[in-house]
């Protein structure tokens, strides 16, 4: 029988060497091998042009190794990917490493171990074979004790392999040759054809040559001597060379091109990568993009591919060539998405990211690791569990407010509340229980998962239930090729944690399924046997395109080259990739008949620069206009000039951005009569709300009047002012109770000190300062150190005042005191932290969790800062007291003095520990307090007649507005 062999570059006419041989022997049932299985369907359809829709068998590489197999009689279980993952997971810790110990912790580790076990079977290389080499190759050195982990962790995977009854693809096709050499008639005189390939493994290689002996073999291979492109072919074709029967070169051709194309194009092909060229006009058959960022590059892209469109060229017949299309896939939906481009890409996304995938492995969580509220929030939102979904909102209402953190705390929460029913199914899979009933419970869970939104409706999927549906078959699938292993060798393991990450890194393939019809976004190597008219060829950046080395996680190149001289070995080298990349640029470059499109990015989407690829430059050295033929899209450019605007929507952005520009609408009074009604009929006004309206109207609308219900626990600092205030009064009171003193001084700072500390830990239930345990022992320690600070700067007072009332309330209906009219018939209500007094007089302290340096007395008017004012005026009229003065006092920092005003005639009294600008002679008090009068009763006014202004500059305590997406102004 005879091997015949054609070569020449691209575009020579090769498939008409093969294809049409192959269409003459339509009657002997041939088979066409092509790489891989798009090629399957895009060959079928060429050979259907032609009229040889039946006889021929079309496969690509890895199915020749099925019908192979099924001529000589091998059968063989193959494992999927997830398969092999699980036995090479479970062969590293079979394996007793050390040296490579830490390395084997890491996620890739057990990925890399696959890849590696596929090189060695892939090139015939068995475990002892390999043991022997690395042993020869390292001797009794230092790196013995290294090659002898590496062989047995090689060793370890093909003996699980083995005793889980299984064989990798790889090592199925190896077999499958050993048993094609020993029956090589099996196969018969059936002929095979083999196009499109330009790389073959050992394993393919001595498979074409073995079925040589039986029938009639054709293999096309791009190569042409002496073109640089071509280095990365030239073993295969030295090899093929010197087994070929009949070796058929063929010649550049360019009568596919576009007429008005020929010339550039086919210039290009000729010319790229070799030493001597001229330089000739591109005539816009070969054009430049250049891009800030990947998205401005795709846009630039689809704005040219809609434009191509709407010209009439077909869909199909437009390629984007991306080394890496699966980097750019959710960007890709975004922009050809929002164009409207019909697109065929093949995407994949993590079982982790899908709606199904997120629900079950939130019960993993949940049911066997340490899961979070939020995972059992993720469970319940799984489509169709709840058939009310209110019900997962309400539970997350409840577990925020009360900062329940783990699941078990959010279960507790979900089943105490009323017409809720208990989540056993937490329980019974995380029961303990072998390996395979975990999954099996696993697998009922899923279906039960899948099944809820379409319970009863029989419905018939599209759009994206298809993704449902997919991600439902890769788990399942999963799944069960997960359980057959644990059932097939009970030595192999799998923990919960192990499964939950295999489970969230399975694909899941998404998005429309693959048409010629449509725009085809491809790799290099999806690309290489086909021809379009317009290719955009895209991401050209150094590090992309051409891709940068990645070296062995086991064996570097350096140390593959000194073991193949040593031993024979033939281990493929993978970080010298540089001429398997420029062949691929030259075949991405070579398959447009009418118009190529080279696109690179000067910056990344921070604006950093990035190098455009060098094969870019190797095209543009071989065109003279090709700078005139440049479009550029700057990082900047968030729409587009309005003649480029490609969509009805980018061309409306664009007219906006060259509108007018209108200023933000302000804040506009209440109208409603019902809101202005609620707000006049409140009998007395809380000082707070008052000062809080002075501050800002809008963050007093939305914090008072709206009040929106919190999904989060009170802020730390709102929860640790109270909790201070409590611990204050708590201490001044037992204090008294148990040594009659009302102050603190320094002979009974020690039992001030006690009392302080029982009453932290007594009410620490009461106020949750934050949902994180850890925090909350931090918080609660910085809170002690603060109040004990206090008491020890108290006890050094030289006063007389003693502190008299504590948490005085007035205005409330459980409050021994009425509210107390200001002004105009506006009422007051509040909470007084404390009052000391002394002889007929009172002193006001409000107490401030951080510093104070802004509530002095001189800044009251301008910040409208009118409590410790109104507080004055309230002792009088409601204790009887002479309002001595009013401070806000610190509980933290360094600074432990009060900001305020006090009394100059009561100094003595009062004692040392003020500010001298705080002391005023009380001449001043009556203004003070007068002016507090009418600055309350004028925003009273305001607040019940509803006027609202925007107050950016005193809104927040730094300035700034607290609540943006209401107010809509800026600072």
């Amino acid at each position: 029988m005879t091997l015949t062999f054609v070569t020449g570059p691209a575009n020579a006419a090769k498939a008409g060497h093969v294809l049409g041989p192959l269409r003459e022997r339509a009657g002997e049932d041939p088979v066409l091998v092509v790489p891989a299985f798009p090629d399957v369907e895009h060959s079928r359809r060429e050979l259907a042009e032609t009229g040889a829709t039946f006889g021929v068998r079309v496969v690509h590489a890895s199915a020749l190794f099925s019908l192979v197999a099924d001529r000589v009689g091998y059968r063989a279980r193959r494992a999927s990917e997830l398969q092999r993952l699980l036995v090479a997971q479970d062969a590293v810790r079979r394996s007793r490493l050390e040296l490579m110990a830490e390395s084997a912790e890491r996620p890739g580790f057990v990925r890399a171990l696959v890849r590696f076990a596929s090189e060695l079977e892939r090139s015939l290389i068995e475990p002892p074979r390999l043991t022997r080499a690395l042993r020869d190759w390292a001797g009794e050195g230092p790196r013995r004790a290294y090659v002898d982990e590496v062989a047995r962790v090689y060793h370890r995977y093909r003996e699980v392999m083995d005793t889980a009854g299984l064989v990798d693809e790889d090592l199925f096709a190896a077999r499958t040759l050993a048993a094609l050499r020993q029956d090589g008639a099996a196969w018969g005189t059936t002929p095979v054809f083999f196009y499109g390939f330009d790389d073959l493994t050992p394993v393919e290689l001595n498979t074409v040559l073995e079925l040589k002996r039986s029938c009639d073999v054709t293999i096309s291979l791009p190569w042409e001597p002496g073109h640089e492109a071509f280095k990365a072919t030239s073993a295969l074709r030295n090899a093929l060379h010197e087994e070929a029967d009949e070796t058929i070169e063929l010649k550049a051709l360019d009568n596919h091109y576009a007429p008005k194309s020929r010339t550039p194009l086919h210039a290009l092909e000729r010319g790229l990568f070799q030493p001597r060229r001229r330089a000739v006009k591109s005539g816009g058959a070969v054009r430049i993009h250049s891009a800030g960022g990947e998205r401005a590059e795709l846009e630039l892209c689809g704005a040219e591919v809609l434009k191509l469109l709407r010209a009439g060229t077909a869909p199909g017949q437009v390629a984007v060539v991306l080394r890496d299309p699966q980097r750019y896939a959710s960007l890709l939906e975004q922009v050809f998405g929002a164009y409207g481009i019909p697109y065929s890409a093949d995407r994949s996304l993590p079982f982790a990211h899908t709606g199904l995938g997120r629900g079950l492995l939130a019960l993993v969580r949940c049911a066997c690791l340490e899961g979070s509220a939020d995972d059992l929030l993720a469970y319940l939102r799984t489509p169709g569990l709840l058939r009310e979904p209110r019900l997962a909102d309400a539970l997350e209402a409840d577990v925020r407010t009360e900062g329940e953190l783990t699941a078990a705390g959010a279960r507790s929460v979900w089943e105490r509340t009323d017409n809720r029913w208990p989540l056993d199914e937490l329980d019974r899979l995380g029961a303990p229980q072998p390996a395979a009933s975990l999954v099996e419970a696993l697998q009922r869970r899923l279906r039960t998962l899948f099944a809820g939104p379409y319970r009863r409706r029989a419905p018939v999927l599209a759009g994206s239930q298809l993704d449902d549906s997919r991600s439902f078959v890769a788990a399942e699938r999963a799944l069960s090729e997960l359980r057959s292993v644990v059932q097939a060798d009970p030595g192999v393991s799998l923990e919960p944690r192990e499964l939950h990450d295999i489970l969230a890194a399975l694909p899941v393939a998404v998005g429309e399924t693959e048409q010629p019809d449509r725009v085809q976004v491809a790799s290099p190597l999806d690309v290489r046997a086909r021809r379009f008219d317009t290719v955009f060829l895209c991401g050209l950046q150094e590090g992309e395109f051409p891709q940068g080395a990645s070296p062995d996680a086991f064996l570097p190149d350096a140390d593959r080259r000194e073991i193949n001289r040593a031993t024979g070995l033939r281990l493929p080298l993978r970080e010298d990739r540089l001429d398997r990349e420029r062949y691929l640029f030259y075949v991405a470059a070579s398959r447009a008949e009418r118009t190529l499109v080279l696109s690179s990015r000067y910056c990344d989407e921070d604006g950093d620069a990035e190098s455009p690829s060098f094969f870019a430059d190797e095209a543009r050295a071989l065109f003279s206009d090709l700078e005139d033929q440049e479009r550029k899209r700057s990082l900047a450019d968030v729409t587009w000039a309005l003649e480029d605007a490609p969509t009805d929507s980018e061309w409306g952005r664009a007219v906006a951005r060259d509108g007018e520009r209108r200023t933000a609408r302000a804040v506009k009074d209440l109208e409603l009569p019902d809101a202005i009604e609620r707000i006049q009929a409140k009998d007395a006004l809380s000082a707070s709300a008052l000062e809080r309206f002075a501050g800002c109207p809008v963050r007093w609308l939305v914090e008072d009047v709206l009040n929106p219900e919190r999904l989060e626990p009170d802020p730390e600092q709102m929860v640790r002012g109270s909790y201070a205030h409590r611990v204050l009064e708590l201490t001044f009171r037992r204090l008294r109770e148990e040594t009659g003193d009302r102050r603190v001084t320094s002979s009974n700072l020690p039992v001030a000190e006690r009392i302080l500390i029982g009453a932290l830990e007594q009410e620490r239930g009461a106020f949750k300062l934050s949902p994180n345990q850890t925090r909350v022992r931090a918080a609660v320690r910085r809170l002690e150190f603060d109040l004990l600070r206090h008491l020890r700067y108290e006890s050094t007072a030289d006063g007389t005042f003693e502190p008299e009332h504590l948490e005085l309330r007035f205005g409330f209906e459980d409050s021994p005191h009425p509210a107390v009219e200001v002004a105009g018939g506006v009422r007051v209500r509040g909470v007084i932290d404390r009052v000391d007094t002394w002889n007929g007089h009172g002193l006001v302290r409000d107490y401030k969790s951080g510093r104070v340096e802004k509530y002095k007395a001189s800044d009251w008017e301008r910040e409208r800062r009118f409590q410790a004012a109104l507080y004055m005026l309230v002792i009088e009229r409601v204790l009887g007291l002479r309002a001595a003065g009013g401070v806000y006092v610190p509980l933290g920092g360094t600074e432990r003095r009060p900001r305020g005003m006090v009394s100059a005639e009561l100094a003595a009294q009062i004692g040392s520990g003020f500010f001298a600008n705080d002391v005023h002679p009380e001449a001043d008090f009556g203004h003070t307090i007068e002016w507090a009068r009418e600055a309350i009763a004028e925003v009273a006014g305001r607040m019940r007649s509803g006027a609202l202004e925007s107050c950016p500059d005193t809104c927040a305590w730094r300035g700034g507005c607290s609540y943006p997406s209401i107010c809509r102004v800026e600072q």
